[in-house]
């Protein structure tokens, strides 16, 4: 098999909603937020009686990876030509005579199709299908390309990732850069080898082929984005009810959502995160790597 991998790279996505501005949004919708879908008269808060109890601003991180698995291969075929005329014995195709044979098919006893079939054979009329074989080699391309954004967490589906690749970026060459406004950093799990292993499980497969031409895997992008999010989490005191307005800092969209409280326990680095190269690639492939090319 051979491969390409790409140079991966990281990225910021730049905000349009900065954490003061999220904060205030927060604030200014605190009763509505507490609330949830309360709307009795006394069940309503007062603004005295929400407080803004904690607050966080961290990065979550998701891949960016496109695959593209190709097989070219050929296999030997027979193919079964019907004859439409009864009086053919033999076809002769491009220099070569083929033999015309009638097909017998076994009848279905219990069907009425089968019992007039035999009464057919039995007074001399027969639909009995004629064929001739051809054989054949069929020349096939199988190729399979997939673009997937994955969180970084738990490897599940980021439904706005393509929206998100639109937005404003900035690539990130020192991770460090990451903590560096106090931002808690979600600690990937999910490296580039298991992402990758993930979705190799989905695209390689097992080819029927006589003989093979060319089997490769080309994987043209493998990114790392770090999007920025604001947390507020608002108590409201008499009904000691929490509730968390959580900021998407790319969109602006405000959703019920969490706060983490603690970030990665150790320093983000790249080596670990983008876990492929030519000497540990050869264990994601249930074949043999022959050539692994990295292309920018």
């Amino acid at each position: 098999m051979d491969l390409r991998l790409p140079v991966p790279h990281a990225y910021i996505l730049n905000p349009t909603l900065n954490r003061a501005m999220a904060q205030q949004q927060a604030v200014d919708k605190r009763l509505t937020i507490v609330a949830g879908g309360l709307t009795g008269l006394f069940s309503r808060p007062k603004p005295e009686e929400v407080d803004l109890a904690y607050s966080e601003f961290r990065y979550e991180a998701f891949w960016h990876i496109v695959v593209t698995v190709r097989y070219a291969f050929e296999r030997n075929k027979t193919y079964t030509v019907p004859v439409t005329g009864a009086e053919v014995r033999k076809v002769t195709v491009l220099g070569q005579e083929l033999e015309v044979a009638a097909s017998q098919p076994q009848p279905q006893q219990s069907s009425p199709s089968g019992f007039l079939q035999q009464i057919g054979q039995q007074i001399g009329i027969s639909n009995t299908a004629r064929t001739f074989s051809l054989p054949g080699v069929e020349s096939c391309i199988d190729e399979n390309r997939q673009e997937r954004y994955l969180d970084a967490v738990a490897g599940q589906a980021v439904a706005a990732g393509a929206d998100y690749l639109k937005k404003d970026k900035t690539e990130l060459t020192d991770f460090s850069v990451l903590s560096a406004e106090g931002a808690l950093v979600v600690a990937p799990q999910m490296t580039a080898s298991k992402v990758l292993r993930s979705l190799l499980a989905t695209m390689v497969k097992q080819i029927q082929a006589d003989k093979m031409l060319e089997e490769a895997t080309a994987i043209e992008t493998f990114d790392l984005y770090f999007r920025p999010v604001y947390a507020f989490e608002l108590t409201w005191r008499p009904k000691n009810k929490t509730a968390v307005a959580e900021f998407d800092g790319v969109t602006g969209a405000m959703i019920n959502g969490k706060t983490v409280h603690t970030g990665s326990p150790a320093p983000l680095t790249p080596e670990a995160l983008f876990d492929i190269n030519v000497d540990t690639v050869a264990s994601l492939f249930p074949s043999t790597v022959s050539n692994v090319q990295i292309v920018s």
